[in-house]
């Protein structure tokens, strides 16, 4: 089995124990990331719909308001 990356055949990692803790850290800090990126979305998200409902509601005002003249 190639060997290039330091994992072998069997699943377990050849590499030194600071490396596996650095990888952890690093998927730690990956998963962190992704979370607020998760976060992020979902409140950019929220904030579009919220606008979207606004501007339809005012449409709708000037719509109505329109139709009463």
């Amino acid at each position: 089995m190639d060997n290039r990356n330091g994992f072998s055949g069997t699943g377990l990692n050849k590499g030194s124990s600071s490396e596996n803790s650095n990888r952890k850290k690093l998927l730690i800090s990956r998963g962190i990331a992704m979370q607020d990126e998760k976060e992020d979305v979902n409140r950019m998200a929220e904030s579009f719909i919220k606008n979207f409902r606004k501007q339809m509601k005012i449409e709708r005002e000037k719509s109505f308001k329109g139709l009463r003249i």
